[in-house]
């Protein structure tokens, strides 16, 4: 099965999404993930401050839209956010009300 993705920003809406649905077992894993991220040769460090920077994104991006709602999505799409981003992240906060906080500690 091949997974094909649009942009980095759908990467992570992809990504986002899967971890609402296994955040127990992420959040359990995630010292293991970092150390492994961490260890990979030459880009590993690097992969690290990008993961890093990714998931602090979509946590300001949550809480953003918790805050906001339609008029922050507005603002975010006349940016030059992708639509499918927000709509996911959208979802997502509606669906789990507390994610912008979990985010945030990602």
């Amino acid at each position: 099965m091949a997974i094909t993705l649009k942009s980095i920003g759908h990467f992570f809406a992809k990504v986002y999404t899967a971890v609402v649905d296994e955040l127990p077992k992420v959040e359990a894993t995630a010292n293991t993930v970092e150390t492994v991220t961490a260890a990979v040769p030459v880009y590993g460090p690097l992969a690290l401050t990008i993961e890093k920077a990714g998931y602090a994104a979509l946590g300001e991006l949550s809480a953003a839209l918790n805050a906001g709602g339609a008029a922050v999505a507005a603002k975010l799409a006349d940016a030059g956010l992708d639509i499918n981003v927000i709509q996911t992240v959208q979802a997502i906060v509606d669906s789990v009300p507390t994610i912008a906080a979990v985010a945030k500690t990602l």
